[in-house]
């Protein structure tokens, strides 16, 4: 087990307003390297999500608010050090690049059935207002320890 916390930062895509941040605790041995990999929100140990400046969504969220949390990444992944950039194998795409396949691996967010919370649309992004209109999208920029 490796108990570790990670922030993350999300900014606003191009066309969307507002940021996001995260403190996410978790064991990071449950980060693998496969396609689609969802962790359980009961087995996160702790999620506080904070959207300011957005159009809707605006405000403070928990691990209520969630049903998992989409995290891999096609390589294993130094948790001490900033992960958006890390390369593994040459030729793979950098972690942390939005790519509508996932071949950059994944951090997202899944919300619960109609929650407004900022919910997961495609790798490293999310929307502010869950799947709802308006809703801002935010790119991940950094997780770092």
């Amino acid at each position: 087990m490796a108990i570790r916390t990670l922030n993350v930062t999300w900014n606003a895509a191009d066309g969307s307003t507002g940021s996001a941040t995260a403190v996410i605790t978790l064991d990071t041995d449950l980060v693998t390297t496969s396609p689609g990999n969802t962790i359980p929100i009961g087995q996160i140990q702790d999620l506080t999500v904070t959207v300011q400046g957005a159009r809707a969504g605006n405000g403070t969220y928990g691990k209520a608010d969630y049903t998992g949390v989409q995290f891999y990444a096609g390589f294993a992944l130094d948790f001490s050090q900033e992960l958006v950039g890390q390369t593994g194998d040459a030729g793979s795409l950098a972690y942390g690049t939005a790519d509508a396949q996932g071949g950059a691996g994944d951090f997202n967010l899944a919300s619960a059935g109609g929650a407004t919370a900022p919910a997961g649309v495609a790798a490293f992004t999310l929307a502010t207002n869950g799947r709802s209109d308006p809703s801002d999208v935010l790119v991940v920029a950094s997780i770092r320890p």
